[in-house]
């Protein structure tokens, strides 16, 4: 009876997601449906709790996957509630009728396990809603059950004004939607929730993660291997499961991060770390870093560096360029006397930058009136790319542009790009450059930065929270090469070292 059920929600999540209005709502809300066997998977990690009457919260419900697979699971407990019951939020009204009927055959599944299930669906904001709630009373759920959307929140709407109003700085939905969810669980309640890691690290994120700790007590991270067939629609960014107790965080407290190495969660890897390794004590940022125990090793390697980048004198920015709101005949596919090289990711090049270079994109820029303050001058810069693909096997990659020999030329860094600089002017030293480049380029900086970073996009925050070598000892490593070495040459370098 509950494969049964579980089978028929799961194929009408599949009818429904091709639907031509279900993909126009995706494109506006941004909020991906739950495969049936991810569902399961998430409501596998609450505890039974021995209740007569439960209440359970799903805020942005869809066709009712995750409170299904829920609440099936209920019925499977030893000692199961007499009465559940379901509150659901849903924007989206042309879900209706599927979600009725949905409800209707959990209802009936209920019935015949002896449970009463009592459940209202709210086709409302859940931001106001929610925030309502919270005010009124903050004690209303045992369970929450989340799969929340993924879009930006303008700082200028009402729902960001109202969060602010109620002490909640986020910077988009599925923020907002767990900042509310936790704040409505009663004391000991259990919230497990699917959404990007991206909140894992960055500037942005960071009131969110205090308040997250503030809030709750972390149970669980789960990771995938694989982004591949995560979601009925294509989602880019990484994803990841985390389970949440309404309970004081204590630093000794045990967080069970798993990784499932197949789709149907038959083989996983499992570790169990210490909170205060998984959110350092003294890290202002409180970065959430995924780290298994044979990596940490490595991550201790890394925070025995000695040098911030203030401490070498160094800054990094992002290019300060957007090529579409140039004039359009600043930019220009051919270079001559009157412009300046215009350097995008496609001119990375083991190592170096290329150019020019045959591309679709214009190669020169020249200076007006309007850019003369974003072009940089003519030098020695260490650059990194901001966005990597799914397919490129290292999130960071630098090369050096070097143009030193053309004193009177400045040069135009695309907004995808980070740029190393010396006050916006290039660096003096061509060693220190080389030497930062290989390091950045290690095997060793790549793995640190996917231990708190699930992202493809590499920031400016991202690389100042790295730790670097001293300054002589970059210029020493620079000295040992022209180009830019294969890596297990560079890794064989930065482990011969040992800084």
């Amino acid at each position: 009876m509950i494969e049964d059920l579980l089978e028929k929600i799961n194929k009408c999540s599949i009818e429904t997601t091709s639907d031509e209005t279900r993909i126009q709502q995706k494109a506006q809300n941004e909020q991906y449906f739950t495969p049936i066997s991810i569902a399961c998977f998430m409501s596998s990690m609450f505890k039974e709790v021995r209740k007569n009457e439960i209440n359970i919260l799903d805020p942005g419900c869809g066709t009712g996957n995750l409170s299904v697979a829920f609440i099936a699971m209920v019925c499977d407990w030893k000692r199961k509630p007499k009465v559940i019951n379901l509150e659901l939020f849903e924007v989206d009204e042309t879900l209706s009728e599927k979600l009725n009927e949905n409800l209707s055959e959990l209802q009936r599944l209920c019935e015949d396990n002896g449970i009463k299930l009592n459940y209202k669906t709210r086709y409302e904001d859940f931001i106001i809603t929610g925030l309502n709630q919270m005010n009124k009373c903050n004690d209303l759920f045992d369970y929450i059950v989340l799969n929340p959307p993924y879009r930006k929140l303008n700082s200028e709407s009402k729902h960001k004004r109202a969060l602010m109003d109620n002490g909640i700085d986020v910077p988009n939905y599925y923020a907002a939607f767990l900042a509310i969810s936790y704040r409505l669980l009663k004391t000991k309640g259990e919230l497990v929730t699917i959404l990007p890691r991206s909140f894992c690290s960055g500037t942005y994120f960071k009131s969110f993660r205090e308040d997250l700790i503030t809030h709750t007590k972390i149970d669980r991270i789960h990771i995938f291997k694989s982004r591949k067939d995560l979601f009925y629609d294509e989602v880019l960014q990484e994803t990841i499961i985390l389970s949440l107790q309404k309970k004081v965080q204590k630093l000794n407290d045990t967080i069970l991060i798993t990784e499932s190495l197949k789709d149907d969660f038959t083989e996983s890897k499992r570790t169990h770390k210490r909170f205060d390794n998984v959110i350092f004590p003294l890290d202002p940022e409180k970065i959430i870093r995924i780290i298994h125990t044979p990596d940490k090793k490595i991550v201790d390697r890394m925070h025995s560096l000695p040098c911030t980048l203030t401490e070498l004198g160094i800054s990094v920015s992002t290019g300060p360029i957007v090529d579409f709101r140039e004039k359009p005949e600043s930019l220009r596919g051919e270079y001559n006397l009157w412009s300046y090289p215009m350097i995008y990711q496609e001119n990375f090049n083991q190592g170096i930058i290329e150019w020019p270079i045959e591309s679709e994109k214009p190669g020169a820029i020249v200076e007006d009136d309007k850019n003369y303050k974003r072009l940089r001058p003519s030098g020695i810069y260490v650059l990194v790319k901001r966005m990597t693909t799914k397919e490129e096997k290292k999130r960071i990659v630098a090369a050096i542009f070097n143009n030193t020999q053309y004193r009177d030329q400045k040069v135009g860094f695309d907004n995808k790009i980070n740029y190393y600089h010396l006050e916006h002017k290039g660096f003096d030293d061509l060693n220190l450059a080389k030497g930062l480049c290989l390091y950045l380029n290690s095997s060793l900086v790549d793995f640190y930065f996917r231990t708190f970073s699930g992202s493809t996009q590499v920031n400016v925050a991202d690389l100042k929270v790295i730790k670097y070598p001293y300054k002589e000892d970059l210029i020493r490593i620079g000295r040992l090469f022209t180009e830019l070495p294969p890596q297990d040459k560079i890794d064989k370098i930065i482990d011969h070292y040992n800084f």
